[in-house]
């Protein structure tokens, strides 16, 4: 069935792609006869578009009852990898496909708008950075919080973990462009896995500050934390419509290949498309397309 010629890891890598296929093919079958049969489907990926795929499979489950969708939250890079080894057949990620991704197959389809939210301790009494200077305290080029206007006091960076698309945005709207094409993140800071694990760290951490998805700003004041403006703009969603408000990216489903009609995959993801949809996504305050 192989070609001698093929390596071991090629085999395995087009015995995997066969599995998945036919995984895929049945599931679709059984979709599209609505024959009752249960079917469990595992999607996967980005921590900041959990709440929007929570309460959208909560009300697709309700239409289609023998439909059972599980999500688990392990960041865009984890979800995107998943679709391209055939671990989840839809993912979720918060930031842009890089060549390789596209390269390989995976297509990304825009759910949503959404910022990201600079956030600090409670105890910093500071509600306004320039882009800069965001950049340059990320970057590890301020330390205290004396050198922006704050007190006397060492500033603690918390961040997230690589497999983040919220870390890859930050990156690529705030430090690159505030402190140069080469700026990177402070290896002193603090790593966090999620948006809510960034909300509680910064909300417990005097002198704390990090970033989440707008999906987390209420959490964060839950935590004892608080969103700052950028540069004096406030982040909310009338500013990333507008385009004022600098930290702001698409949501996206990722897939391997187009969306086929009559899977359980694309019925979802039009479901989140539609009307009903985007009001689950606005929500839980992120930033619907239409």
């Amino acid at each position: 069935m192989f070609s001698p010629s093929l390596s071991s890891k090629e085999v395995s890598m087009r015995k995997l792609t066969i599995l998945f296929i036919l995984s895929v093919l049945s599931v679709t079958a059984a979709f599209a006869s609505g024959s009752g049969e249960k079917l469990n489907v595992s999607f996967g990926g980005s921590t900041t578009v959990l709440p929007i795929m929570e309460g959208a499979i909560e009300e697709y489950q309700k239409m289609h009852p023998e439909v059972t969708i599980s999500y688990e939250a392990q960041g865009s890079s984890v979800g995107i990898k998943g679709v391209m080894e055939g671990t989840y057949t839809l993912g979720a990620s918060s930031r842009t496909l890089k060549d390789a991704e596209e390269k390989a197959g995976v297509v990304a389809t825009p759910i949503a708008l959404d910022g990201v939210a600079v956030i600090v301790n409670g105890n910093v009494p500071i509600g306004n950075l320039s882009l800069e200077q965001a950049a340059k305290i990320f970057s590890g080029e301020i330390t205290n919080w004396k050198e922006v206007g704050g007190p006397d006091a060492r500033i603690v960076v918390i961040n997230r973990d690589e497999a983040s698309g919220t870390r890859e945005t930050f990156l690529e709207t705030c430090l690159k462009p505030g402190a140069g094409a080469k700026a990177n993140f402070v290896r002193s800071a603090i790593i966090v896995e999620s948006n809510g694990d960034m909300a509680q760290k910064v909300g417990n951490t005097p002198y704390a500050v990090g970033y989440v998805g707008f999906g987390y700003i209420e959490g964060t004041r839950q935590a004892g934390g608080k969103e700052i403006t950028i540069s004096g703009v406030t982040p909310n969603e009338r500013n990333v419509v507008n385009g004022r408000y600098a930290l702001s990216r698409k949501l996206f489903v990722v897939h391997k290949g187009p969306l086929q009609n009559g899977t359980i995959e694309n019925d979802f993801v039009q479901f989140i498309l539609s009307r009903e949809g985007q009001k689950i996504v606005k929500a839980q305050k992120f930033i619907p397309l239409q």
